[in-house]
């Protein structure tokens, strides 16, 4: 493997190789075989049982609308207010699957999807040309930061996180080459899929008018992006237009407010333990955090961000700009959902593994030079940081109730009335009130005319 300019690396820069660093398949394979064991590891950890009980919410609720509605009805269904379209594909084959088996099919659907993230990263940093251990760290972002296991892991219903992380990379690690079709098409396939499956994806409509403004990316392959990034947008906005239940949109100063103070909360689950707020000291002192702190953190952020761009903005040799970007990308994917209702931890993944990815970048040149033995211990020390996160949250790895015996359940319960209408709950004992707030097809009720057809 070659390695970046010595011109750039003084800088503390990373120079795009454009083709030069392209990974050997099998480095590919590796990665994503890492990724996909790590996902379904942790979620193993948090609860032996999780892997054939737990099934999560919506991987479970879409299966179920796909057999009662049918595919096609429920591909096009709203869901929460916009369109779900990835994990309602991914619905068609769990509910193909015996349904005793559905949470190991979708965890296992879950697991490969993150793993080929993981590997399509690991491509995407190499071939910028970055470092093997940088590449890796990006990769493996997604299964490992500690932010991630409280909920997004190994859950097809959070899969829109991994687009937006992979879609953010495309569009800025990516340097097409003349006359690569492929390099044209299937990043605008990319795009299309994840506006599709998350109205968000609207930022990166403005990353690629960067990229193709400061002559990142060719013209004739950013109005193909855009063009497959408009495409989804339009079907996001058309399916969600049908939605009988629309999302709600409360945007106010306090909104604002609380996502400001849950970033520096978000940044700190870097440290697994470290917390934001007022606590007490030698139990005989209080001590809280200054009022303004998520603003000022915001500040700082949005300050980097753009100083990064600006003077990246024609080094085409230089990762500043990339570096930028990541930052103030990051900062847009966790406002958007924040503002218009309520602040979540799940809104706040993407911009960590955004700006992990970013930090990353950054030490890169330092990290090439480093000897083994400080890798070494650096990884060590990372890890024992990470490892009281590692295994799943409890609230997500917990089988609430477990599958099997759910299953069980409807079964005894339909052969005793035949004409009962039954209504599923998958994990974390989902959805609430029996799924009153839900509207048909994705709703949970199932007549027992479909439960007994799984008695064979």
């Amino acid at each position: 493997m070659s390695e970046i300019s010595s011109p750039a690396r003084s800088r503390g820069d990373v120079a795009p190789l454009a083709g030069s660093q392209v990974p050997v398949p099998w480095q590919v394979m590796v990665v994503g075989a890492i990724g996909t064991v790590t996902s379904l590891g942790r979620l193993w950890l948090g609860n032996s049982s999780a892997l054939g009980e737990n099934l999560w919410a919506e991987d479970g609720l879409f299966a179920l609308c796909v057999q009662k509605a049918g595919f096609l009805s429920c591909l096009v269904d709203p869901f929460a207010g916009y369109w779900l379209f990835l994990p309602r594909v991914l619905a068609l084959p769990i509910s193909l699957a015996p349904v005793e088996m559905w949470a190991w099919v979708a965890n296992l659907i879950a697991a490969i999807l993150a793993g080929s993230v993981s590997a399509a990263a690991f491509y995407l940093a190499r071939r910028y040309g970055l470092g093997v251990i940088s590449s890796l760290g990006i990769a493996l972002l997604p299964v490992l930061a500690p932010m991630v296991g409280l909920e997004a892991i190994n859950a097809i219903g959070s899969s829109y996180m991994l687009l937006l992380f992979l879609s953010t990379l495309v569009v800025l690690l990516y340097s097409p080459q003349a006359g690569n079709w492929s390099g044209m098409v299937l990043p605008a396939l990319l795009l299309a899929l994840t506006a599709l499956t998350i109205p968000s994806a609207v930022v990166l409509v403005g990353l690629v008018v960067i990229q193709v403004l400061r002559g990142a990316v060719p013209r004739r392959y950013g109005l193909v992006w855009l063009a497959g990034l408009v495409l989804g947008l339009v079907g996001q906005f058309v399916v969600a237009s049908t939605a009988i239940t629309p999302r709600p949109l409360n945007v106010s100063a306090e909104s604002f407010d609380v996502w400001a103070s849950s970033v520096p909360i978000s940044l700190l689950t870097f440290w697994p333990g470290l917390s934001l707020g007022e606590y007490s000291f030698f139990l005989n002192f209080t001590m809280a955090p200054l009022g303004i702190t998520g603003w000022l953190v915001v500040g700082v952020i949005v300050a980097l961000g753009l100083w990064k761009l600006v003077a990246g903005w024609g080094l085409l040799t230089s990762s500043r700009a990339v570096i930028g970007q990541l930052l103030l990308a990051g900062l847009a994917f966790g406002l958007i959902p924040s503002v218009i209702g309520y602040t979540n931890n799940r809104y706040f993944v993407v911009p960590l593994l955004l700006w992990g990815a970013a930090a990353l970048i950054w030490l890169d040149p330092w990290i090439r030079r480093a000897r083994p033995w400080v890798l070494a211990i650096a990884g060590a020390l990372i890890l024992a940081v990470w490892w009281p996160a590692i295994p799943a949250s409890e609230f997500r790895s917990t089988p609430a109730p477990p599958w099997t015996a759910e299953v069980a359940r409807m079964k005894a319960k339909c052969l005793a009335d035949p004409g009962f209408v039954e209504r599923p709950i998958f994990s974390p004992y989902w959805p609430p009130n029996w799924g009153d707030g839900l509207d048909e097809p994705t709703h949970p009720n199932l007549p027992c005319t479909y439960v007994l057809r799984w008695l064979g």
